[in-house]
C-alpha cells in the first residue's frame, strides 16, 4: 500500500503543477505543493 500512496502523491502533485488552473497565481502554492508531497513522502517511507 505504501507504494500506492506514493505513486498516488507524486501523480498528484505532477498534476497540479502542470495543469492551468492554480489555487493562487505565483510559484507560492506550487513551492507549498513540493513541500507538502515531500513531507509526506518522507513519512510514508518511515
Amino acid at each position: 500500500m505504501d507504494d500506492f500512496m506514493r505513486a498516488a502523491i507524486l501523480i498528484f502533485m505532477i498534476l497540479y503543477l502542470v495543469s492551468p488552473i492554480d489555487a493562487c497565481p505565483g510559484p507560492l502554492d506550487d513551492a507549498v505543493i513540493i513541500l507538502i508531497g515531500m513531507a509526506l513522502r518522507r513519512q510514508l517511507a518511515d
